[in-house]
């Protein structure tokens, strides 16, 4: 066999897709029982499509989905281009140890976990904490904000956008770095 050692590395990548990609999938399973951690997977019974029926029968089934597209386009309006107009803004910068201290400082909320991020919006938005301070700087007053309905949705979107705006702006960097000035 002329290519064998060819077809033996690309064993590991195969390995790795049927262990990480295909082998989880059968969790999937879980939705189509009555799951119970004692019985395991197999154990459990079967029950079909009852849990699916249970949420699209449910009260708050419209909201649910209402909501998870109001998010998902308000990522989309606000989400998408921050990094392209943070690149192009970083692009114009001349100095550049300000444009490498600025694109230091939006990248790093990229390396923080997901859970570390959410406890830091607790604290950021909590009564006498960073937002709220800023907030009685411009004359409003002090209010745990994640305590109001209305303003999850910017608080949510806007975490995200800290937390991506860095990672996407290196990307449009590079891109733009490629066209001639």
């Amino acid at each position: 066999m002329k290519n064998k050692y060819i077809y033996l590395i690309s064993l590991i990548g195969i390995a790795y897709y049927i262990i990480f990609k295909y082998v989880p999938m059968y969790g999937v399973v879980i939705a189509f029982k009555d799951f119970s951690p004692g019985r395991g997977i197999l154990g459990s019974p079967w029950v079909g499509f009852k849990h699916f029926q249970a949420f699209f029968d449910s009260y708050y089934f419209w909201r649910i989905v209402g909501n998870t597209l109001l998010n998902n386009i308000y990522q989309l309006l606000f989400s998408f281009p921050a990094p392209i107009i943070l690149a192009l803004l970083l692009n114009e910068i001349k100095h550049s140890l300000f444009k490498r201290t600025v694109q230091s400082i939006t990248y790093l909320p990229h390396f923080i976990s997901t859970v570390v991020i959410a406890g830091m919006i607790v604290d950021f938005t909590a009564k006498a904490r960073l937002i709220n301070t800023l907030i009685t700087w411009f004359g409003g007053e002090r209010e745990s904000l994640l305590l109001q309905a209305d303003m999850f949705r910017t608080i949510y979107v806007s975490s995200e956008v800290w937390q991506q705006v860095g990672w996407g702006s290196i990307i449009y960097l590079a891109a733009l770095s490629g066209i001639d000035s």
